[in-house]
C-alpha cells in the first residue's frame, strides 16, 4: 500500500535520495546555463545547497517531521550557493513553515507546505521572472493540489506534483527569449524536478507502492554553438555571496541598502542569520556594508566572465560526448597526507591547475599545490583541509587567483595554523613570489620580498571568447582569440600565436629583462618553441625568453614579463 502520511524519517530518506539523484545529473543541469554570463553552475549550486541540508539531518532519526524540516531549512540556508541555491533554501524554508509543529503530514498538509514554499520563494526575489525555477515550483504546487482528494496518498500528491512540474518546465523554453533562442528549458526548474524525482525513488523502494512511471531524468537538449544569446558589456561581473550572523538583523534594511550595489539581489534568512546574494561591480563595498550588521562568513566572490568560459567548454564536451557524460567540477583531493615526525618551521602551499605549472611550483619549494584556478575555485573548506595536511608550524599560502583570495582568508580561521596569505592574483605573480622567498630569513622580510616580487611582474594571458559581445572598447565574436594584460582585454584576434606576440610587445617596457611563456594543454612543444623564437626575434637580445609547459586548460598561453 502507498504512504498515507509523511513522517520525519521518511522525509530524511527522501532528502538523501534527492541529493544522490541530483548529483548524477547536476552536470546536465549546469550545461543548461545558456545566458551570456551564467550565475555560476545551477546544478552544482543546487547540489551543494541540498547537500548542506542533508548533512544537517544526521542524528535526526525518530524526530518529528516539523523538527526535521526545520533542520533541513537551516542547513540549506547555511550551504546555499548561487541564485538557484538561495532560492532552493527558501523553498525548504517555506516547506518547514508548512510542517511546523507537525509529527507527520497527510496529503492536504503537503499541499499547504508547497503553498508556503511558493509564497516564501517568490518573496525572496525582488523582481520575480516567469519561466524560471519559481514558475516550475508553482506548477508543482498546482499539480499536487489537483491530485489531492479524500482518498489520495502521499504518492498520489507527489506524482501529480511531478507531472505538472514537467509540463511547466517544458513550457519555460518559450517563456524567456534566451531559453527560446537556445532551445532549452530553465536550468533551475530542471534541477528542482531532479530533486523531486530523486525523492520519489524512496517511495518506489518500498513494496506495494505503485510505479511512478519513468522518473529517470530525461535527456537534456544542450545548446549548440551559434545558438547562444549575444552578450553586452557586463555591468555587474562579480557574483558575491555571504552569511551575516548577529542579533536582530534588519533584513528589509539590508536589502534596501544593497539595491544600489548591483542586481540579482537576494537577502533572506532570519534575525540571527541572513544569506546575501548579489551580482555587483564592487564586492568590497558590499562586504563593508554587510559587516556593519554582524560577523561575515562563507564569503565567496566569483568572476562570472570566467564562469562563462567554463560553461561553454562543458556544453561543447556534452554535445560531443552525449548528455550521459559526466564532467564534474574538480574537488580537492589532498596530494599528500600529513607525515608523522617533527614539524618543519614553514610550509608553502600554492594553487594552480595544469601539471606543468604544479611541477614548477613544487620545484620552487611548494609542499602542496592545490588543484584550482580560473573557473575552478576551491571552497573555503577545501583550502582549509589542504593546509592541514602540511606538516608545518606556519604556512605561506599563495592563491594565485583573485577569486580565491577571500576564500583563503576564511580558510585561515579554520586551519588552526599560523597562515600568511601572499596576495598573488595570477600564476606569474605566484611563481615570482616563490622565487623571492628565503626561508632562512624572518617572516616579515619574506612577506616584503613577495610583495615586491608581485609588483614587479606583469601578466599576460591568451584565451578565447565564450560569447559574441563587447567588453570595453573591444567587439568580439565567439571563438575569437583574446589577449589579456593584467586581467584586461587588450587584443582581439584570430590566432593564438599572433595574439601572444601582440600581448608581449604591449607588455614589455624598457628595463624588462625576462619574458616567460607557459603554454597550455592545447599547445604542443614545437608550436610553443616556434612562437618563443618569434618573440626572441621581436624583442632582441636584451630580453631573455623562456618557454615552459604549463598544461593549463582554457588558456593557450600565460606569460610574464619583469
Amino acid at each position: 500500500m502507498a504512504y498515507q502520511a509523511l513522517n520525519g524519517d521518511l522525509f530524511c530518506s527522501m532528502m538523501v535520495s534527492a541529493r544522490e539523484y541530483l548529483n548524477r545529473y547536476k552536470n546536465q543541469v549546469d550545461a543548461l546555463n545558456v545566458f551570456p554570463v551564467p550565475d555560476g553552475d545551477t546544478g552544482t549550486n543546487m547540489y551543494l545547497t541540498i547537500s548542506s541540508a542533508v548533512e544537517s539531518l544526521k542524528d535526526m532519526a525518530g524526530m518529528s517531521l516539523g523538527e526535521v524540516a526545520q533542520e533541513a531549512s537551516q542547513g540549506a540556508l547555511m550551504g546555499a550557493r548561487g541564485n538557484s541555491g538561495v532560492i532552493l533554501s527558501q523553498i525548504f524554508r517555506g516547506i518547514a513553515r508548512g510542517f511546523a509543529g507537525k509529527e507527520e503530514a497527510r496529503p492536504e498538509d503537503i499541499v499547504k507546505a508547497l503553498d508556503e514554499a511558493v509564497t516564501t520563494a517568490y518573496k525572496a526575489v525582488m523582481k520575480p521572472v516567469e519561466g524560471t525555477i519559481l514558475t516550475v515550483l508553482r506548477g508543482m504546487r498546482d499539480g499536487a493540489r489537483g491530485a489531492c482528494h479524500p482518498e489520495a496518498s502521499v504518492d498520489d500528491v507527489m506524482i501529480g506534483c511531478l507531472a505538472r512540474g514537467r509540463e511547466v518546465l517544458d513550457r519555460t523554453t518559450n517563456m524567456l527569449p534566451a531559453l527560446k533562442q537556445a532551445g532549452v528549458v530553465d536550468a533551475g526548474g530542471k534541477g528542482l524536478l531532479c530533486i523531486l524525482e530523486g525523492a520519489l525513488q524512496t517511495l518506489q523502494q518500498e513494496p506495494g507502492v505503485r510505479s511512478v512511471g519513468s522518473i529517470a531524468a530525461p535527456e537534456v537538449e544542450i545548446a549548440v554553438p551559434g545558438h547562444e544569446p549575444e552578450v553586452s558589456e557586463i555591468t555587474y561581473p562579480y557574483d558575491t555571496q555571504l552569511l551575516i550572523a548577529g542579533e536582530g538583523l534588519p533584513i528589509d534594511e539590508i536589502r534596501r541598502k544593497l539595491e544600489a550595489y548591483g542586481d540579482s539581489l537576494l537577502v533572506v534568512g532570519q534575525e540571527t542569520l541572513v544569506r546575501v546574494h548579489i551580482h555587483t561591480g564592487v564586492p568590497g563595498e558590499v562586504l563593508t556594508l554587510c559587516q556593519q550588521y554582524g560577523s561575515l562568513s562563507q564569503v565567496t566572490v566569483d568572476n562570472m566572465v570566467e564562469q562563462s568560459v567554463a560553461a561553454r567548454s562543458a556544453r561543447q564536451l556534452l554535445n560531443a560526448s552525449g548528455s550521459g557524460a559526466s564532467f564534474d567540477r574538480p574537488v580537492y583531493v589532498p596530494a599528500v597526507t600529513e607525515q608523522p615526525g617533527q614539524m618543519k618551521e614553514t610550509g608553502i602551499v600554492s594553487v594552480a591547475t595544469g601539471q606543468g605549472l604544479k611541477d614548477i611550483m613544487r620545484s620552487l619549494g611548494c609542499d602542496l599545490v592545490i588543484d584550482g584556478g580560473s573557473t575552478m575555485n576551491p571552497s573555503t573548506q577545501e583550502l582549509a583541509s589542504a593546509v592541514k595536511t602540511v606538516n608545518a608550524k606556519r604556512i605561506i599560502f599563495m592563491p594565485n587567483n583573485g577569486n580565491i583570495f577571500l576564500a583563503a582568508k576564511q580558510a585561515k580561521k579554520l586551519t588552526g595554523r599560523t597562515m600568511y596569505i601572499v596576495p598573488s592574483k595570477t600564476i606569474p605573480q605566484g611563481i615570482s613570489a616563490l622565487l623571492s622567498l628565503n626561508l632562512n630569513e624572518d617572516m616579515k622580510s619574506n612577506l616584503k620580498r613577495t610583495s615586491r616580487a608581485i609588483k614587479r611582474v606583469k601578466t599576460g594571458e591568451v584565451t578565447f571568447s565564450a560569447r559574441d559581445g563587447k567588453f570595453g572598447k573591444h567587439v568580439m565574436k565567439r571563438g575569437d582569440i583574446l589577449g589579456l594584460i593584467d586581467g584586461k582585454v587588450e587584443i582581439v584576434g584570430s590566432d593564438p600565436e599572433s595574439v601572444l606576440l601582440s600581448v608581449v610587445r604591449s607588455m614589455v617596457k624598457d628595463g624588462d629583462e625576462i619574458v616567460t611563456v607557459y603554454y597550455g594543454e592545447e599547445v604542443d612543444h614545437s608550436r610553443a618553441e616556434s612562437v618563443a623564437n618569434s618573440l626572441r626575434e621581436a624583442l632582441g637580445p636584451e630580453v631573455e625568453v623562456e618557454v615552459h609547459s604549463g598544461g593549463q586548460p582554457l588558456y593557450y598561453y600565460i606569460v610574464s614579463a619583469e
